[in-house]
């Protein structure tokens, strides 16, 4: 039996919009009277996409603050193969706004607690070509893209309003060699799935001194000598366990880029990286549904801590689909990230006299609420113990509501 609460009464009670035919779809502006699904047979899906924060430190941390900020993402994917006969063949092109600010410096933590704060300005994202080989098992993309488009990351993830999680392991980009959403490189990926379990890619992406650089927009397409690249190798394995789904990832980030020793004036050639991560469904209220209890487990580490920031994190997680009866597509989320900062690091803050950081813990409780199949609000807590990891700012709780569509 499903709690009652007054929750679900007032989540029941929603305005029955849905008896608009165009609220029912997965689009918020419908089928533009036919001529969207008229496109798609010729070849051409557009797609768009924004998500709203706002969010208030309202104790702890340096001081009280808040603050909006908002992503909005757009593009389209043309079939090549409709178009112009070339079989098993995409092309992808999409732009980026991003806006508002965060509210980190009040909370004075290591995580952003707005995880659509970094890089506020327009971008050219996307410029890919993907072609599949033998019978779609092979697929080749190559382009304008990050790594976090395909790797380090799962839709429980996206979840999050803190970027601890959302998107990838937060971890992987401290270091600055794993290239991320907004901010396009250079780029290859190469994936092979012989069946729906099992699945091997491998990856190189373009590191540059620049290249988290907001004012270059995603136009800046320049290759110099002084340019890394960081190679990604990832395994997946998605079974089934009693009828239940699982999935299982584990990979390795090589780069190979000058960076910065802590506490030293020395620089390292090579960094590496190891990250995996596993989720099961461990309770479906009915079999075969997606209403019910999943949990997460992530680990991230490096053990080149005189480079990496944060050498270990870890992130457990619960999602639990339809948990108020009438909410089947409701997510009820549960996320406890723990990071803990490198030793080197801390050995070059303490002799600069600052006090020396050890680890940061987010406890972040949210509740997403499927308005319709396009719109959703996720009321939010995050509580951020040992901010900046040291102990010398008081732990910090943020209140926050995001909201967001598909057009």
């Amino acid at each position: 039996m499903k709690p009652i609460s007054i929750l679900s009464l007032l989540l029941a009670s929603l305005p029955c919009m849905a008896h608009a035919s165009w609220l029912d779809g997965d689009r918020l502006t419908g089928d533009w009277q036919g001529a969207r699904t008229a496109q798609e047979a010729a070849g051409v899906k557009y797609f768009a996409y924004y998500a709203g924060i706002f969010a208030a430190n309202v104790s702890g941390g340096n001081s009280t603050d808040s603050s909006y900020s908002g992503d909005l993402f757009i593009g389209a994917e043309f079939d090549l193969e409709k178009i112009a006969g070339w079989d098993s063949a995409y092309f992808t092109i999409s732009g980026i706004d991003r806006h508002g600010r965060s509210i980190d410096g009040a909370v004075g933590g290591q995580y952003s607690v707005m995880q659509n704060v970094g890089g506020q300005n327009a971008f050219l994202y996307n410029v890919t070509l993907e072609k599949k080989f033998l019978d779609d098992t092979l697929s080749v993309k190559l382009g304008r893209m990050t790594a976090t488009d395909d790797f380090v990351g799962s839709p429980f993830y996206s979840y999050s309003l803190n970027n601890a999680v959302n998107g990838q392991i937060r971890a992987a980009l401290f270091d600055g060699v794993m290239t991320s959403y907004p901010f396009p490189v250079w780029g290859a990926r190469v994936k092979y799935q012989p069946s729906e379990e099992w699945y091997v890619m491998m990856g190189a992406f373009q590191l540059s001194p620049d290249m988290f650089d907001r004012n270059g927009q995603g136009v800046d397409f320049q290759i110099e000598g002084d340019d890394g690249i960081s190679i990604f190798t990832q395994v997946g394995w998605n079974p089934k366990f009693a009828e239940r789904p699982a999935h299982f990832f584990a990979g390795m980030n090589n780069a190979f880029y000058d960076m910065d020793k802590f506490n030293s004036d020395e620089t390292r050639g090579q960094f590496v990286r190891f990250y995996g991560h596993a989720d099961y469904q461990v309770y479906a209220e009915t079999p075969g549904s997606e209403e019910g209890l999943a949990l997460f487990l992530t680990l991230g580490y490096s053990p080149d801590d005189d480079a990496a920031i944060i050498p270990l994190q870890s992130t457990f997680g619960a999602n639990y689909t339809g948990l108020i009866p009438g909410r089947d597509k409701d997510k009820t989320l549960l996320f406890v990230t723990y990071g803990g900062f490198s030793e080197v690091l801390g050995d070059e803050r303490a002799a600069a006299g600052n006090s020396r950081p050890d680890y940061e813990l987010v406890t972040e409780i949210g509740h997403r609420i499927q308005v319709t199949p396009s719109t959703y609000i996720q009321p939010d807590v995050q509580y951020i113990h040992r901010p900046g990891g040291t102990g010398d700012i008081k732990d910090a709780t943020v209140l926050g509501v995001q909201f967001g569509a598909s057009f």
